[in-house]
């Protein structure tokens, strides 16, 4: 494959992962604000695993750029890289989802047992103790 192809193919490439990137960046904050109260917070968070995501895929482009895959005919060997990045794209795309469901559900466990924590102090501490003697 010449350098025009692998040039297109990452082109292409680089596209696709900004793409799916912007989505996930977009709608995991507003998936996280549910579970972490301070907006800044899980814009944060939001932010260190799309940037994972991001490296990761960037990678991955990069390494099938090099691979001699798809056969003699450029054309097909840019269509069968393109097939194969699209679906790492979406493996890497559920381990990030899975990746924010995680972080979500920690964080809410977290709260949830700081509540009830809070609660249970709150019962014990207005009970009347009992007087001896």
């Amino acid at each position: 494959m010449g350098t025009g192809h692998t040039l297109a193919f990452l082109v292409i490439g680089i596209v696709l992962v900004f793409v799916d990137g912007w989505l996930l960046r977009r709608s995991g904050t507003t998936y996280l604000e549910a579970a972490y109260p301070d907006g800044k917070v899980a814009d944060s968070v939001n932010q260190l695993v799309t940037v994972l995501f991001h490296l990761t895929t960037l990678g991955v482009v990069t390494l099938l750029s090099t691979v001699p895959i798809g056969g003699a005919d450029p054309f097909y060997a840019v269509l069968t890289r393109t097939g194969v990045l699209l679906l790492v794209l979406a493996a890497a795309h559920g381990i990030t989802i899975w990746i924010l469901a995680r972080l979500r559900t920690k964080q809410r466990d977290k709260a949830l047992q700081e509540e009830i924590a809070a609660r249970t102090s709150e019962h014990f501490d207005a009970e009347p103790h009992p007087r001896t003697g």
